[in-house]
């Protein structure tokens, strides 16, 4: 079984429901790359001069997905901005919704790949920036950081290797949210 990655393709978010369910996924275009770095609180006690217990506990974790640039409706799903008439409207009072986001990695040197759904992220909205073309044009690209935190029942991702896999989940991953 193979079992290096590369490449990254088919973004992917939707909405959480307070009743911890997801909405549909809807497409975010033009990913070109994604980090999240998951915390771990390391916690040891001691007892009788020595290590009684040790553990890690998640602490929540924050990452960043780049893209080459954002749609009107982008921005409504991930920053709960309003759109109307062409226009994107950006207010302090704004909401972000909390989202999955669902990608796939392709394994090298094989048709399969590994499909990831981190379960319960936020976005924040983006930096304004702009250059000015000096002689020739560059890749300008947007950047959003977001945080990500675990679900009711402790879930923070899923990642699944459709070469292990025997099921369905692979053929579903991009219409529903699929879990463990």
């Amino acid at each position: 079984m193979k079992k290096r990655l590369g490449g990254l393709k088919r973004i992917h978010v939707a909405k959480l429901l307070c009743d911890g369910t997801f909405q549909a996924p809807v497409p975010v275009t033009g990913a070109k790359s994604i980090e999240a770095e998951l915390a771990y609180e390391q916690v040891q006690f001691y007892a009788d001069n020595a290590i009684d217990y040790s553990d890690f506990i998640f602490n929540g974790g924050e990452g960043t997905l780049t893209v080459s640039g954002l749609t009107a409706s982008e921005y409504n799903l991930l920053f709960g901005s309003t759109v109307a008439d062409g226009g994107v409207l950006v207010k302090s009072s704004d909401i972000a919704p909390e989202v999955a986001i669902l990608f796939e990695r392709n394994k090298l040197g094989t048709a399969e790949k590994v499909l990831y759904a981190l379960y319960a992220c936020k976005f924040a909205p983006p930096a304004i920036s702009a250059q000015t073309m000096e002689g020739g044009v560059e890749e300008e690209v947007v950047e959003l950081t977001f945080t990500v935190r675990e679900l009711a029942d402790g879930e923070v991702f899923y990642m699944l290797d459709t070469e292990a896999h025997a099921g369905t989940k692979d053929a579903a991953w991009y219409t529903s949210v699929q879990k463990a």
